[in-house]
């Protein structure tokens, strides 16, 4: 979850504070499960607000989105270092790999794009809008660029290569995650703050409302994009949609605060992140019944993404600025 106002440094982290950490839930008693498998993992420190991760086409270096600062951390996957920094990026919320190419769209939430060439860790171009900006999501061509614009409750289309404004549309009240069907004739926002999803047409314009309650927040696929894997904070609950259909043909509860679910490389798991457990739930890709494996992290975690052929798995730590890497048994 992630809004951020600017209205000076104090006042961001005032905030912050009221909703990235979300109050509904710190003071409660968490039960744990009782078992929890026992991982060699380490620990390395980012910027502030690490949370979401991107992985470069070779699987050698993850970036990371500290969205209460200005800059991206670069990590090399093989030694566990932090390398390097992009800076430049105004509060940086979310990645989308245009295409094939070497290049990743990243929104700022200060009212900002940037385009990186992740193969020379620099930015290739740059774009300031009127509004602030949240989820990041791209056609498969890398053509165009979809992107919330948060306090419009408007999702924009982008031509990808001159980042110029192509179309806009309606989605519901406190837009924040995005997603695209694998036809790639809509998309769908996660609307917070009325607890829906819109489910939009981007031809037409028309759009259709999935009421799930709660506060469903980001948003995942398969590596076609006929699935996609939402979270739903306050329901402790990922919805799965079918992108042919719009139908959500599962749902996993029993969660703790969930953020991010990720399907590893070969898709055979999904990992859930569970934000105020400190854990990583694992499960069965195709069955999405729960499995042993579990992984203690750091403090409120978010993002999560397998590496190296799913023998690492890195966990960004939005409460300790800290990112959390776990070794993995090949599946």
């Amino acid at each position: 979850m992630k809004k951020i106002l600017f209205f000076g440094f104090f006042a961001l982290l005032i905030f912050l504070g009221c909703n990235k950490e979300h109050p509904e839930t710190k003071n409660q008693s968490v039960q744990l499960p009782e078992k929890t498998v026992t991982s060699q993992s380490k620990i390395i420190k980012v910027g502030k607000g690490p949370d979401a991760l991107f992985l470069t086409s070779d699987e050698k270096f993850l970036y990371v989105a500290n969205v209460e600062d200005n800059f991206i951390s670069v990590i090399n996957t093989e030694t566990e270092n932090v390398v390097g920094k992009i800076e430049g990026i105004k509060y940086p919320w979310g990645f989308s790999r245009l295409g094939n190419s070497d290049l990743v769209a990243v929104s700022g939430y200060d009212k900002q794009i940037v385009i990186i060439n992740f193969t020379t860790h620099k930015i290739v171009e740059e774009k300031s809008f009127n509004e602030n900006l949240g989820g990041i999501t791209s056609t498969g061509d890398g053509r165009f660029i979809y992107v919330i614009e948060t306090g419009k409750n408007k999702a924009l289309k982008l031509d990808a290569a001159s980042l110029k404004i192509l179309d806009s549309y309606e989605t519901g009240n406190g837009p924040d995650g995005i997603g695209i069907s694998k036809d790639e004739s809509k998309i769908y926002t996660t609307n917070t703050k009325d607890g829906t999803i819109s489910v939009i047409n981007t031809k037409t314009k028309k759009s259709s409302l999935l009421e799930v309650g709660g506060k469903p927040e980001l948003v995942h696929y398969n590596h076609d994009r006929s699935l996609l894997f939402i979270s739903n904070f306050k329901l402790n609950k990922i919805h799965i949609i079918d992108t042919n259909t719009d139908k959500i043909i599962h749902e996993i509860t029993d969660l703790k605060s969930p953020e991010e679910a990720v399907l590893s490389k070969s898709e055979k798991l999904l990992y859930v992140v569970n934000f105020s457990a400190k854990k990583v739930f694992v499960y069965d890709a195709s069955t999405y019944q729960k499995l042993d494996q579990e992984y203690s992290v750091g403090n409120k975690p978010i993002g999560v993404i397998s590496a190296l052929n799913d023998t690492k798995l890195f966990v960004s730590n939005y409460g300790d600025n800290s990112v959390t890497i776990i070794q993995l048994k090949n599946e």
